[in-house]
């Protein structure tokens, strides 16, 4: 077995990281969350077309009578920071997720590849006549043997 990870979060850091995910919420509250239908049908703006999409806005805000509307004006303004700030918080966020789930998963391999080495020494202590063995390896077998599938509760059927 390799130990390529071996480290903890302590009750208080993981408050605290909990805690600042919270924050984040509570500073970003105009966060949506749009639905694959909405995804489809909204136009994207990709680094393709963000050059096409500042180049507007300039045009726009040094030649007033481009802009179909003062207010909008503004409020593309305002777009144009926002989609700035959230592109740089995502880049962030996104690596940081990646390093969450990447670490989550060398974590989890390392866990299954130790119970599958305890499952396994079980079995050779049970072929031995260790007492108390016998529970134990029908025990991890049973959960061994239904990896993947739905627990029998979850398999009954509807009345």
């Amino acid at each position: 077995m390799s130990n390529l990870i071996s480290s903890q979060i302590s009750e208080q850091d993981l408050e605290a990281v909990l805690q600042a995910i919270s924050t984040i919420h509570q500073k970003m509250p105009f966060l949506v969350k749009l639905s694959p239908g909405d995804k489809k049908s909204t136009s994207m703006l990709d680094d393709k077309r963000i050059p096409f999409a500042n180049k507007a806005l300039d045009y726009a805000t040094r030649s007033t009578s481009l802009s179909p509307n003062p207010l909008l004006l503004v409020e593309a303004q305002k777009d144009s920071n926002l989609f700035n700030n959230l592109q740089s918080i995502d880049r962030e966020l996104t690596s940081l997720s990646a390093m969450v789930n990447d670490t989550r998963m060398l974590a989890g391999a390392e866990l299954y590849e130790f119970a599958r080495n305890v499952y396994k020494m079980a079995k050779i202590s049970l072929s031995l006549d260790t007492p108390g063995t016998q529970s134990i390896v029908e025990d991890l077998g049973r959960l061994y043997a239904n990896q993947g599938k739905s627990s029998p509760v979850d398999s009954v059927p509807a009345e």
